[in-house]
C-alpha cells in the first residue's frame, strides 16, 4: 500500500484482501528492516509490472504493424469476390447472405 504518516511518525501499511474484503495490514515503522523490505518488494514489484505492461504494448504495436498489409488483402478480396457473386447472378440478402437471382420472364 504505502507510508502513512500518523502524528509525525510513518508507518508502512501492506494492502491485502482478508475474507474477501480490503484491508490494511501494519507492516512496521520506518527504519525497521521489516517495513523497509516491504517497501522495496512492493516497489520491485511495481517496477516489474510496469515493464512488463510496456513490452506487452510494444509487441502489440509490433503486430499491429505486420497485420496491416493482412487485412488490406482481405479487404481487397471481399471487393473481388463481391464483384465476383454480383456477375455471376447473386445478390445479397437481407441477412447478408447471398442469393441466385430469379429469372424473370
Amino acid at each position: 500500500m504505502a507510508w502513512q504518516e500518523v502524528e509525525g511518525r510513518r508507518y508502512y501499511y501492506r494492502g491485502r484482501r482478508l475474507c474477501g474484503r480490503p484491508r490494511r495490514v501494519y507492516v512496521g515503522p520506518a527504519n525497521s528492516p521489516a517495513a523497509e523490505l516491504a517497501a522495496a518488494a512492493a516497489d520491485a514489484g511495481r517496477l516489474g509490472r510496469v515493464a512488463a505492461a510496456r513490452e506487452r504494448q510494444a509487441e502489440r504495436e509490433r503486430l499491429r504493424g505486420a497485420e496491416a498489409p493482412l487485412l488490406e488483402l482481405c479487404a481487397v478480396t471481399d471487393v473481388l469476390a463481391r464483384a465476383a457473386l454480383v456477375v455471376a447472378g447473386y445478390r445479397q440478402h437481407d441477412r447478408g447472405d447471398w442469393r441466385r437471382c430469379r429469372e424473370t420472364e
